[in-house]
């Protein structure tokens, strides 16, 4: 579970930096697309990623629903 927490703090770190966003703005997002919802229910794929790879990975998601 902690590692699970960790992650989502890397994935929402890694996101707003890299977009520019506010934590309002990407708590926006995360309303309306579920992305720490997405990482908690799939850790093991984060685990392995770096920040980058991890921002591709939530473009990719939001893209897609």
């Amino acid at each position: 579970m902690n590692n699970t927490i960790f992650l989502m703090f890397l994935v929402t770190e890694n996101y707003k930096k890299k977009h520019n966003l506010s934590s309002a703005e990407f708590l926006k997002l995360d309303d309306k697309y579920a992305i720490l919802n997405y990482v908690s229910e799939c850790p093991d794929i984060f685990d392995s990623m770096n920040g980058e790879e991890m921002v591709e990975e939530i473009d990719q998601y939001v893209r897609e629903n």
